[in-house]
């Protein structure tokens, strides 16, 4: 069974990546890896919202009114103007207060500018809430389901993390007020400038 991030991947297709990488001004190579990277921080920040169950049943909802994996059907559509489709107001959900502090975070990891950082983040979130939508139909998944399926896959991709990555994904699936966030977000950027590239 294909997990979030390799459903994402496989319907973007090397088409999707190459204009991901003609917005972003980069070449395909680190379209990918930065790609890779924000699919991983956008799981596991869902991930920690389908912890509660009110963030479960919230995440159920909103999959089952406007996220059925339409969006793969006219993808070439929504990359062509992404700024102007739902993924700001996705990333305001999912990732709250902490959103420019992830921002930031993902661009030091992925050697992007905060602007392309943010561009990719929200051209990626609603494919992450259109594959979840169509793992939520193919499997007949309910708020308990999804909530389970983005833990087991958070829990993967945790398992394979390291350094930076690693870092980050603990910053976005943990728990805590801002302070705990920036506390965070400082002793990973420390980290990330105190080695030597």
């Amino acid at each position: 069974m294909a997990n979030l991030i390799d459903l994402v991947t496989s319907q973007l297709g090397s088409g999707g990546l190459s204009a991901i990488a003609g917005q972003l001004g980069i070449g395909e190579d680190k379209a990918q890896s930065a790609v890779q990277t924000g699919l991983s921080v956008l799981t596991g920040a869902l991930a920690r919202n389908a912890a509660k169950p009110a963030g479960a049943a919230s995440l159920d909802q909103a999959l089952a009114k406007d996220h059925d994996g339409g969006i793969f059907d006219r993808i070439g559509d929504f990359l062509g103007n992404a700024a102007g489709g739902p993924g700001a107001g996705i990333l305001g959900h999912v990732l709250g207060r902490q959103q420019g502090a992830v921002t930031a975070a993902v661009g030091q990891q992925t050697g992007l500018s905060p602007q392309q950082s943010g561009n990719l983040l929200v051209t990626l979130a609603p494919l992450v809430m259109g594959a979840l939508g169509k793992m939520k139909a193919q499997q007949g998944l309910d708020a308990s389901g999804v909530a389970g399926a983005l833990a087991a896959e958070k829990q993967q991709i945790e398992q394979g993390a390291s350094g930076g990555l690693a870092g980050l994904l603990s910053m976005v699936g943990g728990a805590g007020g801002a302070a705990g966030i920036l506390g965070k977000l400082m002793g990973f950027l420390k980290g990330l400038f105190g080695k030597k590239s």
